[in-house]
């Protein structure tokens, strides 16, 4: 167990609470009339040259004239409040297909899009598949989905359709989180720092062993930044299948973790807008979402497409900080976690 002595409290840009998001705007960037037809010549460019959607790189999805907002992006992401919005994706103009390719063509102005499962797909269908009957995953049910941070350094999210009540997206500041508890409940953080295992609901294809044989820190460092990664299910799994998880107050600070990620002043609620583009930075942003209630119609269910980055200029997290890898055009090791989520 790491010794409770020194838990500074942060304080950067990345470190906020709701009130502070609502009384700015700086986060959110306006697709203009431009914008649009740059985005819609790139995507006809790559469909005419028949480019399957996981070989589209930058360079194949030109949107010259956007260099500065990019990197006003990329900048928010590494160094500003760890997340932006994108606006104005006009939606109706563009079939399914169309928008996939926006969006993965979008990413790789920002990074690299990598595997989302052991499937190896690239881009992720969030909604409801109640009337299919798996909705094993939360993501693939109208469930509302706790705070947790994805696997992957950035998680991208456009809204195709919105459900018809509720759906909101939660957003929070994992280092405000954890000046909360270095606050309200210190000797809860040297067992955050030192992490618990992740049981899979099923063996790996990888090889990799169902439970973790290694702890998976909550908060760890890289390059001298504290950052954080935390999926509750795989933990819960471990804790409730385990013959000993550990003594109660490993328990009691993985509750009173989960406990404070929903703290009213902490999360900011997102109501998503078709044609809305939410990208977040994992290691320092944790999200999650609302229940809702959708349209019984396939056609006018809730629809979002997830999109997963790794930023090859970023350092990668700690190996004791993954879960498992497998292997992906990024070039080594991508960490993955079952995806539970979404």
């Amino acid at each position: 167990m790491i010794k409770s002595t020194k838990f500074p409290q942060i304080a950067e840009p990345w470190v906020w609470k709701a009130d502070d998001i609502t009384k700015r705007d700086d986060w959110i960037y306006w697709l203009g009339k431009a914008d649009i037809q740059k985005i819609e010549a790139a995507v006809i460019s790559v469909k005419k040259r028949e480019i399957k959607l996981e070989d589209v790189e930058k360079t194949d999805f030109s949107l010259p004239g956007m260099e500065k907002k990019f990197s006003q992006m990329r900048e928010d992401l590494a160094n500003g409040l760890g997340f932006f919005l994108i606006k104005g994706m006009p939606v109706n103009q563009f079939n399914q297909e169309d928008l996939e390719i926006a969006l993965w063509g979008i990413g790789t102005h920002l990074g690299v899009g990598v595997s989302q499962s052991f499937r190896g797909d690239r881009l992720g269908h969030v909604m409801d598949m109640s009337h299919t009957g798996d909705v094993r995953r939360s993501y693939r049910s109208p469930r509302p989905l706790r705070m947790h941070a994805d696997p992957v350094d950035v998680v991208g999210l456009l809204c195709h359709k919105k459900a018809k009540k509720g759906g909101l997206s939660l957003i929070a500041s994992s280092m405000a989180v954890y000046n909360s508890i270095r606050e309200e409940k210190p000797n809860y953080l040297p067992t955050l720092f030192e992490g618990f295992r992740y049981r899979s609901t099923e063996e790996p294809p990888s090889g990799d062993p169902i439970v973790t044989p290694h702890k998976v820190p909550v908060y760890g460092t890289v390059d001298n930044r504290q950052v954080c990664f935390f999926n509750g299910p795989p933990i819960e799994r471990w804790i409730k299948t385990n013959e000993k998880p550990g003594d109660p107050e490993t328990i009691e600070a993985y509750e009173y973790f989960h406990k404070t990620t929903a703290e009213e002043e902490l999360v900011y609620k997102m109501d998503l807008e078709i044609g809305d583009i939410q990208f977040l930075n994992n290691r320092f942003v944790l999200h999650g979402r609302t229940a809702f209630e959708d349209y019984k119609g396939l056609d006018q269910k809730r629809h979002m497409l997830r999109l997963w980055l790794m930023i090859p200029e970023w350092t990668q997290l700690p190996p004791n900080m993954k879960q498992r890898t497998i292997h992906d055009r990024f070039g080594g090791g991508v960490p993955i976690v079952e995806n539970d989520k979404g």
